[in-house]
């Protein structure tokens, strides 16, 4: 097995945090309406508002995050997959919170 070197000259970029949040951000939109097109399936659009991490559902319902992992497998609170991050639809959280407060 031989060994290469990679002659390629190495590029460092700095990039402001904010332009890295708009590329990425468009990064994601493009594969949104992509995987759209191709599937039919029409995606729903969230901004960073829309969604909670699952420290803030956990802080906000007052329960654990093992409560939080039941209650995805049970179909009770539906998590977003971006990536390794999970998140929650905010309005879904409140519905939660709304139907336990009423039981």
């Amino acid at each position: 097995m031989s060994s290469k070197h990679n002659t390629q000259p190495k590029v460092i970029y700095l990039v402001e945090t904010e332009e890295l949040e708009r590329v990425i951000t468009r990064a994601v939109t493009d594969a949104m309406e992509r995987y759209t097109s191709i599937t039919g399936i029409q995606a729903q659009a969230v901004n960073d508002n829309d969604l909670m991490t699952r420290e803030e559902v956990s802080e906000y319902l007052g329960v654990t995050a093992a409560t939080l992992h039941n209650w995805s497998k049970r179909g009770y609170l539906e998590p977003i997959h971006i990536g390794r991050l999970v998140r929650y639809r905010r309005a879904d959280v409140e519905a939660l919170a709304r139907t336990n407060n009423k039981q």
